[in-house]
């Protein structure tokens, strides 16, 4: 669709400099829109959708019953989760509601969102639950269809950690095999990439799934090292917003790579950011992005 934009505006001789100059920066809602509504929920893909982003990101781990549940933590988190009944969780409790050793079933009943989070005071209350990434490509798919919306992709975290393997998750091949046979059946593969900041899942994906497209998660350390702990080159560098800089980020482009750092939210931080030149912005408030856009 853009490129038949741009090629009607050439026809007409009518292209301004400001559209010339206009960034070209994909918007990625974080884990749906979670400053406005429950993270990782149906209710914040739906609504990160309606306001335009081009991406939701989101996070999987595995429950005891193997199925891919939409989460980004692998427990209960007291933070924002009460149980059933509607109690709060006690920290020291957390790791008694490991996702990997429940059913699904059992997952579904924790409320995720009747509580709010004190991170994001504006988040909207609202009771929901932790979904299955088959439900978000199903329910998201429908939604675009009936509301007429623009088509989104996936940014799917895999949330893994060398240290819990066999315990809150599965072994990598494991892991993405489950993660990628639900992608397969959703007939997903050209609208997702997935990102981790754990390189044996990048290595296992990139041997077995060599069609997909991947983001290496870092959290500090420059742009050459932390490449080089890989055995291949990603097609897209995810660091902490707060590493880059212009020099930083030419590094990352004349490697071939694209440059899409998270999360981003305020204001400053957004410009900041978009000044830089990046090819795109994980936030929890898509809507300040997409204005500056």
């Amino acid at each position: 669709m853009l490129a038949l934009i741009i090629t009607a505006c050439k026809e007409k001789k009518t292209t301004t400099t400001a559209m010339k100059n206009k960034p070209q920066i994909q918007v990625q809602g974080h884990r749906g829109e979670r400053g406005n509504l429950p993270e990782n929920s149906i209710p914040a893909f739906l609504g990160a959708l309606r306001k335009g982003v081009d991406v939701l990101e989101l996070d999987v781990v595995i429950s005891k019953d193997k199925q891919v549940v939409v989460s980004h933590e692998p427990v209960m988190l007291p933070l924002y989760m009460l149980t059933p009944e509607g109690d709060s969780i006690p920290k020291e409790d957390e790791k008694k509601y490991n996702l990997y050793q429940m059913d699904y079933a059992e997952i579904k009943q924790f409320d995720g969102g009747s509580k709010g989070n004190t991170r994001f005071p504006q988040q909207q209350k609202i009771k929901t639950y932790k979904p299955l990434l088959s439900e978000v490509f199903d329910t998201v798919a429908a939604t675009i269809k009936a509301e007429n919306l623009k088509p989104v992709k996936f940014n799917i975290e895999i949330k893994s950690v060398p240290e819990e393997y066999g315990f809150y998750q599965p072994e990598p091949r494991e892991f993405v095999d489950l993660v990628m046979q639900v992608i397969q059946e959703s007939k997903a593969e050209n609208l997702v990439n997935i990102q981790s900041f754990d390189p044996q899942i990048l290595e296992v994906m990139h041997n077995q799934y060599p069609d997909i497209e991947l983001a290496y998660l870092v959290e500090d350390g420059k742009f050459r090292d932390n490449l080089d702990i890989l055995s291949f080159k990603p097609q897209i560098y995810s660091p902490y917003f707060k590493q880059l800089d212009s020099a930083e980020v030419n590094k990352i482009h004349e490697a071939g790579l694209k440059v899409i750092p998270w999360t981003v939210n305020e204001p400053e931080d957004i410009d900041a950011i978009i000044a830089l030149n990046v090819d795109g912005i994980i936030t929890d408030y898509p809507e300040r992005v997409i204005e500056k856009l």
